[in-house]
Formats: C-alpha cells, structure tokens, sequence
C-alpha cells in the first residue's frame, strides 16, 4: 500500500513538473519570441528656399537613409538623382509617421552655388519645404538593448537555414530535441580534458537555454536544458523551433548592443535581408555562432574565411550543396559590407530618453511594446558631436595636467528656432562610464554665466534709472564688496588690472572686477531674476559671487539657457522627444512645444551681438585659427583652480555648449578656450563645411552707432579704432569720444561720406 502510494506521488509529481514546463516553455516563447522592438528615430531634415545643400549634409542625409542614386530622373520611393544645377529626390512617403502630413513622390531642388533657390512638386506646384524622412537611430529590444528583427522561416534563406544546421546540428531534423551520439561525443572530450571543452547542445537545446537558462556551465543546468528542449520539441514543430532559434541566436555586437537574429545579422554585415544572402554569405554567418567574440570583428578575414569554409565542407558532406556550389563559394574572398548607417547612435541621449519616459510609461515599454518614438536629434548633428569629442578630448588632454584620471567631456546642443535637443554627449566613453554628465554633472559655469549679468544690465530700465549700454563705461579697478563671511575682492585672470572700461569689453576680456561691480549696481536680485528667466533652475542665491559663476550649473541646462539669448529671448523647456506611438500607429502621446517670452527680443539680441565680440576680439579670439570664421556668438567660463572649463556659442542655426573638465574636480591646467573651445569649434566646423551662418538680425526697436571702443562715445576722425556698436532706439550717445577729439573739416567730410555711402547702401537693397 504504501509503494502504490509512494508510485503515485511520485507519478503525480512528474505530472505535475511536466505541465509546469508545458505551461513554462509556452508562455516563455510567447512572451519573448516575437516581441516587437522599440524604435527611435531622430528628427527629420528639411529642405527650405535658400539652405545651403552642404551644410544640410543632404548627400550624406540620403546615403545614411538608404537613398539608391540612379541615372536619370529617380521613379521609385528610395531613390535620387543628381544634375549640374537639380537635385530630385523621389521621396518614400512615410515622413509623416509621427504624426505630421506625410510627404511622398519626386520633388526637384533647383541649386545655385550650392543653395536651394527653389522646390517643386512632381505636379509641379511650388513647395515651402522638402522633408525626408526620420532616420532610425536606435533600436531596442530588452534591457540589454538586444538588436533583434524577428522574422518568419520563409523570410530566411533557405540556404541560410541549411548552413546554420550544418554548422550546429546536422541532426536536426531526427533528433527529439537531444542529440544521444553528439551528448556522448562531447561526455568523452570533457572527461578527457577534464573539463568543459566541447558542447553536445543541439538546435533546440542552444534555443531552450537563451529562453531560459543562464550560460553559467554546470551539471544541473544541463539537465534542466534538456528536460526543457524535450518540452520544446512536444509543443512546437521543428520548423517553428528552427524559426525561432534564428531569430533569437546571437551574433556579435554592435557598438554597445547585441546583434541577434538572422535578420539583424544579415542587415549588419552585408546590408541585405536574410532572404537574399548568397551561399557564401549564408556559411560566413553560420560560422560565426559558435564564437561571436572571435569571429564577429570584421579586421580577422582569414579566421573568417577559414571557419566559413568549415561549414561550406560540412554542408557538401550532408549533400546539402555539391562540389560545384563548394568550390565556387569557398574560393570567393570573404567580403563584409557592414550597413552604413549604425542603428545605435547617442547612447547617452537613449539613457536620458529612458529616463524621462519611464515614469510616463513604465521603462519596460520602452523596450517591449514595439513603440516609435519620434526624437528631436539630428543625426548629422549628434555625429559630429561625438567626433568633436572624441577627437577633441584627445587634443586637449596633450596639454591639460594629468590627475590620475581620464579628462572628459560634455556637449549639448540646441535648435534656438524650436527648443529641439539636436546633440548630446554625455562624456568621452559610454562603454568606460554611462554616467551622463551632459544631464547630471552639476559645475560651476564660471565667466559662462556672465552673460545672465549683461542681460539684466541692458534691460530698460526702472523709471528714474539711468540707461545702460554696450557703450556704457564703469571702473575696471579693484572691487571689494561686503559679505556674511566678511570682505570678498575677486580678482582677475592673471592680476590682470583695468581702468575705465565699456560693458561691452567686460564681457569680451571677461574682466571679473568690472562683472562684479555691474552686478552689484544693477541688483543682485535682478541678475537672479534674469537667470532664473532664461532658464536656469538650479540652486542660486544673491551674493556677489553669483556674478561669476560661484553656483552649479548642468551643461543642460546653460545650453537651454543660452538658446534663450539666441532665440531672442524665447526661453524653451528641453524638448528631446516630440511623440510616442504604438506599433499600429496610434499616437500615445505628442509633445506640446514648451516656449515663452521670457527676454526682451531686443535686450537678447543686444546680449548675443556683444557676445560676438569675445570671438572676434575676447577670450575666445584664438576661435579664428581653429577654423571659425563665420559669425558667431558666445562666452568662456573657467572655474577657480582650473576645476572646469566652458564655452558656450551659438549661430542662428545652433547653441552649443562644451564642458571639459575632471569627474573629481581635479585641476586641468585649461581655461574655457584652451578646452572646451576646441571641441565646440569642431563642432560648428562640421556643421558649417561650406558656407557660414546667417548674421544676427536684429529686432525692431534697434538703433546702431559708430563708436569708440575704448571710451564708448561717438567716433571722431581721431579714434585709432571704430566699432558699430547696437542699442536701444534713443540711448546710443549723443557725446563724440573725450578721449580723442576731432578734426572738425576732418570729421564733417568723414560723416558726409559715411551718410552718402548709407543712401547708396540703402538705394540698392
């Protein structure tokens, strides 16, 4: 009696363990099997009358889309062609997947000297802009940020499926899901060696463990691993195993994400899909699933072509391709053609992205639930910020001072027309370090916040205030000012002293003692007030140390704060991420542009032209020989000790801000422009390859005059130097420079010349 009843325990338990399994290997497969990935795109280019086609990287734009060029006009979506004075474009039509209306067809760009004069329609209607479509910038599937495209067994090439058999299970097909002869072959091997040298594992069996099992090498994971490729094999058909085995094997990486699946693999390598891979191609990817890590890095052909033919000669042996098929395949060179577009791009921009939609969304769909999410990065832009970078960090650590550690990097930028994050790079390596220091380094701007000062400083001021301008003059000298702590006097870079000087030339020679003082007189709390209105969020208190910078900032956050003096004083929230939709197109959610007139358009314009000033004249005049000839706006920002340098700058087109520095504080021996000048000056070289940038314009409500540099009065014909300085309409001086009296027949002539030259000027507009 009780045998019988310990049997039917025991016969009840196994029962049970088995439809447990039945219950696992079912809902394992379903739930991960054919989940669609995640994908991001950055924003999509426009073409608009007057853009320069070089500097919009349109050629490249196409390329890295997939544009096919073709003789001819283009008469099919994908396509393109290319005449002395057209570009035509035969758009795809699924611009419009984030919501906007779509744009599809043959469009034609008329181009003179390099510019689009204009933008037609196949109808031959007038457009206002051209738009491709968004390029794919990353696509996820699991934490691990897998790079999966499932597929069906159809899609597969049939000769792919009979490689990747050769090579890891020839018995496939009369197997139940072990292999008893390649289990007792490998038990030999082991026993041999005296360790785990050789595997035994078949098709459905490698399939059961990436389902389930970790790689971890031990006796009882094997024994699980095969009780669960048994369960596999009584559930699904061999065809439905060999389908999902394809679409789940791993084949590499690709930058810091996984490559799995035949479909990916095929995409990455040969830039074709999985149906077209030749005999060749099918073997050379078969061969490299037994060792990714081996195999996968494209620099080791010959290991490549040696393991490719090992499948080739194991595949003419199971009759599978005759010798005909094996010579010529096996005698073809191995030929990679890696896709030239990497579905990868910003991973700090990804991070972030996880950030801010996690709790809107849960971080697991941004991985699971097969969403599109519609970005605001530039990928042309979000490259040649990672080149800038990368490239930079290693220019400039030949001559910052070593701490014992690795200098790094920021950048953020900013489109000032829309808020648009179009760049971000969060540090030197993603790979070395994931911490994003673009969001979450918080470090003193140094000079990088005096523009705050310039802005509250030129505002209109409070009735019975005098006005302040570019011209306005204010002592240089030293400065000592009261504080809870007793008496703080700053100094200035290198002792530096200074007498009488113009605000425009304290901003541009970043003169502290001056900055101070024109705080201090304007109001500490109208500064804060200012800041606070272009932007800056972080923690700020009214002590005259503030006026430099003494507060921290995240690179972010200045960025944002800069694009509100360039946007005439528009101040934006970040926008990274304009909508979110299902894999059935239905729009989850889509961002409102945050914006607000925050800044006076013409106290911001005032800020940005005196901010053109410290690259032609100031602290960042060395700007010039690094390539930056064009007009442009900005500020140094160098932190006590040497502990961070900045700049931040901006066209009408971008704002970009650079922070270099050490994560521990440590000093760098760099000032802004001996650092992070040289990154963002690569940066806007690469955005501006043939032509510069649009000249600030400025608002109504601006006047202009000729004044004297040194002393801001009029010019005189004695001045040794002239500036046509802005200001507000009715404050540029009446009074000519104390400091150089004119000639009055002398001066007379000049402005009777300078008057006939600005009718003609005008005349011919």
């Amino acid at each position: 009696m009780i045998r019988k009843t310990l049997l039917l325990s025991l016969g009840l338990a196994i029962l049970l363990h088995v439809g447990y399994l039945y219950y696992k290997v079912g809902r394992g497969v379903t739930g991960d099997a054919w989940e669609a990935p995640s994908i991001l795109y950055g924003r999509p280019a426009e073409i608009r009358q007057g853009d320069h086609l070089g500097n919009l990287h349109v050629s490249e734009r196409l390329r890295r889309l997939s544009y096919r060029k073709v003789p001819g006009r283009p008469s099919a979506p994908g396509t393109y062609s290319e005449g002395q004075s057209t570009l035509r474009i035969f758009l795809r039509g699924d611009a419009g997947r984030d919501g906007s209306p779509p744009a599809n067809g043959p469009v034609e760009i008329e181009i003179v000297d390099g510019r689009a004069v204009s933008l037609v329609s196949a109808a031959g209607r007038p457009l206002d802009a051209i738009r491709l479509e968004p390029e794919e910038i990353a696509r996820i599937m699991g934490p691990k940020r897998e790079l999966r495209s499932p597929v069906p067994l159809s899609a597969i090439s049939p000769l792919l499926q009979n490689a990747v058999i050769a090579s890891e299970d020839a018995r496939f097909y009369s197997h139940t899901g072990i292999d008893v002869l390649a289990v007792g072959r490998a038990l030999l091997t082991n026993l041999k060696e005296r360790r785990f040298a050789q595997g035994g594992s078949t098709i459905t069996q490698q399939l059961a463990k990436n389902f389930f099992l970790s790689p971890k090498k031990t006796l009882w994971r094997k024994v699980r691993e095969a009780e669960l490729a048994l369960m596999l094999e009584w559930r699904y058909s061999k065809r439905q195993i060999l389908e999902m085995y394809l679409n789940k094997i791993y084949f590499g990486q690709e930058g810091l994400q996984g490559i799995y699946g035949v479909e990916e693999a095929a995409g990455f390598y040969f830039s074709k899909p999985a149906k077209d891979l030749s005999l060749e191609e099918s073997a050379l990817l078969a061969g490299i699933i037994r060792s990714p890590r081996r195999y996968a890095y494209l620099r080791n052909h010959r290991a490549l072509q040696e393991r490719r033919d090992a499948v080739l000669a194991r595949m003419r042996q199971l009759k599978m391709i005759g010798e005909d098929e094996f010579r010529r395949a096996s005698n073809a060179p191995v030929r990679i053609r890696p896709r030239s577009a990497p579905a990868h791009v910003a991973p700090y921009f990804v991070d972030y992205l996880q950030r801010i939609t996690s709790e809107a969304f849960g971080g697991e769909k941004l991985y699971r639930m097969g969403y599109r999410y519609y970005t605001s990065l530039d990928p042309i832009q979000q490259a040649a910020a990672e080149e800038a970078v990368a490239r930079g960090i290693e220019e400039i650590e030949k001559a910052a001072r070593p701490a014992g550690e690795a200098l790094q990097a920021a950048l953020v930028a900013v489109d000032p027309a829309t808020g648009a994050m179009t760049a971000m790079v969060g540090g030197r390596s993603y790979r070395e370090t994931p911490f994003n220091r673009a969001v979450d380094a918080h470090r003193q701007p140094g000079s990088a916040f005096k523009p705050f000062v310039l802005l509250a400083a030129l505002s209109p001021p409070a009735e019975g205030e005098a006005a302040r301008t570019l011209s306005t003059t204010l002592p240089g000298g030293p400065v000592s000012v009261r504080t809870p702590e007793g008496m703080w006097t700053p100094a200035n870079f290198e002792g530096k002293a200074y007498g009488n000087i113009t605000i425009r030339r304290t901003i541009e020679d970043s003169v502290n003692t001056a900055t101070v003082r024109l705080a201090t007189d304007v109001g500490l709390k109208r500064v804060l007030e200012t800041a606070r209105a272009t932007g800056i969020t972080s923690p700020l208190e009214e002590v005259p140390s503030m006026a430099l910078g003494s507060f921290e900032v995240t690179p972010m956050e200045l960025t944002y704060a800069y694009a509100t003096i360039a946007s005439g004083g528009i101040r934006f929230a970040p926008f990274p991420l304009a909508s979110v939709t299902a894999a059935d197109g239905e729009v989850i959610t889509a961002k409102k542009l945050d914006r607000l007139q925050t800044i006076d358009p013409r106290v911001a314009y005032l800020a940005a032209y005196a901010l053109t000033g410290v690259l032609e004249r100031g602290t960042a005049k060395s700007a010039r020989s690094m390539g930056i000839t064009f007009p442009a706006s900005g500020k140094t920002g160098t932190t006590n000790g040497n502990r961070d340098s900045w700049f931040v700058g901006f066209t009408p087109d971008v704002v970009c801000a650079v922070w270099v520095g050490y994560d521990s504080g440590a000093d760098t021996g760099l000032t802004g422009a001996q650092g992070a000048l040289h990154i963002w000056a690569r940066f806007l070289r690469a955005l501006y390859p043939q032509a510069g940038p649009a000249a600030l314009k400025p608002p109504d409500g601006i006047e202009t005059a000729v004044v004297d540099p040194e002393s801001g009065g009029l010019a005189t014909g004695e001045c040794p130097e002239e500036l046509r300085e802005a200001f507000l309409a009715g404050t540029a001086p009446r009074d000519t420079c104390p400091l150089h009296p004119s000639n009055v027949v002398v001066d007379t002539l000049r402005r009777g010349m300078r008057g006939i030259g600005e009718f003609f000027k005008n005349l011919f507009k």
